[in-house]
């Protein structure tokens, strides 16, 4: 009752309040939980929608659409029970019914090719049992299960079926939610208001009346325009004008520069298709592995706050690999491209036996200041032999090329999950198949060790499996990995309440954005 209380004060004070205004770095192309492919979605659908299963700020697992659930003794038998009398934004009762339905939308191919919760869609059996009751039957116990049902959110079954697992759909800018935010009308890829629904009666409602969500200029120089005349209260900077807030040399004072380390990496992901690309050798991944710039990487920690990565779940995951890796040698690379019959021609130029150059073509965004690693990276392919065509595109474009096969090195970034398992998809067969595996990589031996992985329940035998992951990718390199993620934000002085969780996000987590508040507004 006082947290009701004191929701309702909030909402009083925050009424007829300016909403908190939030940069994004490329443009939403769905609010539709089953296809949200990237980051940017979720940062606004957290507020939209509300899940199985929150993180508290411990980290620790509690009920948010559920009241609660009970796990037999053997792992296989999970029953869910919905908190009673919740509604959808349109009114209707949130139902178990609805739950059954979303678990089946997910196993659709055109939403695994978008956002393939490899967890959830595998769950062997659901059925409700009654309006407000669900029952999960596994034939095998699940070491990730509360992890799976943190990634699942609900949609209501009489408006989201086969026809909305399309971008194109309407639902993915009009959204009918469970969360305590509401989508206003004429929200589109780069505009998106948000203000707090009275009809929502969950366990974690919002502080503030209206958020919105703007994608930022890709002009850096109007973009800080914007942020000194607070048109943004927050948002993603550059490193190189972060650098300069700190250093006191950007903005006016209004404005107060944050960082926090992301359960992500920077990295270079390869075309491991060999009807599309060279690449398809791994004896030439290899080969570029040894290329890494990494004294450019190292050399520019003096103004940033990244790490080398080395394993492919960061330090903030228990899967992750302390192991101490050997630093790429350059020299190594030529060596290696000698054994695999690519021979230096006239021009400086590797060519094989039947006279192929080795020719790649790399996706890169444009950089926001200066050299950066993907001009590092090519300037040493060049001189091991390596002839590379590096395209320089808008953000978004490199992931985009990737999902359709075109080019042979892609530049981007990835955040990884709460578990090792939310990986799966991108190293697996199984995620061949839907489309969510952009490189192509394929190992029967990671299959089998993903597979494992997932249901193993003691937490030392389940580690010793991913690490054997870690050592089989990084020896077949789909990507090669350059730099643990650190996000680099700047916030309005006035706004309050921004806490991170632990894979260094400012949502996902509760209260997370639904605790934010302008302070003197």
């Amino acid at each position: 009752m006082r947290r009701a209380l004191l929701a309702c004060l909030f909402t009083a004070l925050s009424l007829g309040a300016q909403p908190i205004s939030v940069a994004l770095d490329k443009p939403v192309m769905s609010l539709n939980p089953l296809l949200l492919s990237r980051e940017v979605e979720v940062q606004v659908v957290d507020l939209v929608f509300d899940r199985l299963v929150a993180l508290d700020e411990r980290g620790e697992f509690v009920p948010q659409l559920l009241e609660g659930w009970e796990i037999s003794k053997d792992g296989c038998n999970i029953l869910l029970k919905l908190r009673p009398g919740l509604t959808w934004q349109d009114g209707t009762p949130i139902e178990a019914e609805d739950v059954v339905a979303t678990w089946r939308l997910l196993s659709l191919p055109q939403v695994r090719k978008i956002n393939d919760l490899v967890g959830v869609r595998t769950l062997d059996s659901l059925v409700a049992e009654g309006p407000l009751r669900v029952r999960i039957r596994l034939k095998t116990p699940r070491a990730s299960l509360l992890s799976d049902l943190y990634n699942f959110q609900p949609v209501p079954r009489r408006h989201y079926g086969p026809g909305a697992g399309d971008l194109k759909h309407p639902l993915n800018h009009a959204p009918i939610g469970s969360g305590p935010y509401r989508v206003q009308p004429g929200a589109h890829a780069t505009d998106i208001q948000l203000h707090l629904w009275d009809g929502y009666r969950g366990s974690h409602p919002g502080r503030w009346s209206a958020f919105r969500f703007r994608v930022q200029p890709q002009d850096k120089a109007e973009y800080g325009r914007q942020l000194r005349a607070r048109e943004y209260h927050f948002g993603e900077l550059d490193w190189f004008r972060h650098y300069l807030l700190r250093r006191g040399a950007f903005g006016d004072g209004s404005l107060i520069a944050q960082s926090t380390p992301l359960a992500s990496f920077n990295t270079f992901w390869f075309n491991c298709n060999p009807e599309r690309s060279l690449l398809g050798d791994v004896r030439l991944r290899r080969a570029l592995a040894e290329a890494l710039p990494w004294e450019f990487l190292k050399g520019q920690r003096r103004l940033r706050a990244e790490r080398l990565a080395s394993s492919l779940w960061p330090p903030q995951s228990w899967a992750f690999d302390q192991a101490v890796a050997p630093l790429p040698r350059a020299e190594r690379a030529g060596a290696m491209l000698e054994q695999a019959g690519w021979r230096l021609g006239p021009d400086g130029v590797r060519l094989d036996a039947r006279g192929r150059r080795l020719h790649l073509v790399m996706f890169a965004a444009w950089g926001y200041s200066g050299r950066d690693h993907a001009d590092a990276f090519c300037e040493a392919l060049r001189k091991v032999g390596v002839e590379i065509d590096l395209r320089r595109t808008p953000v978004d474009e490199p992931f985009i090329m990737s999902t359709k096969g075109v080019g042979d090195i892609w530049d981007y970034a990835w955040n990884t999950g709460l578990d090792p398992d939310n990986e799966s998809p991108l190293f697996s067969s199984d995620g061949i198949a839907s489309g969510s595996n952009v490189t192509g990589y394929r190992n029967p031996v990671m299959d089998r060790l993903f597979e494992q992985g997932r249901h193993e329940l003691d937490p030392v035998r389940r580690r010793n499996i991913y690490l054997r992951i870690n050592e089989g990718i990084q020896n077949d390199r789909p990507v090669l990995q350059l730099t643990y993620g650190v996000a680099y934000l700047v916030r309005d002085r006035r706004l309050r309440g921004i806490g991170f969780n632990m894979l260094g996000q400012t949502y996902g987590y509760v209260p997370g954005r639904r605790g934010w508040w302008l302070e003197g507004s």
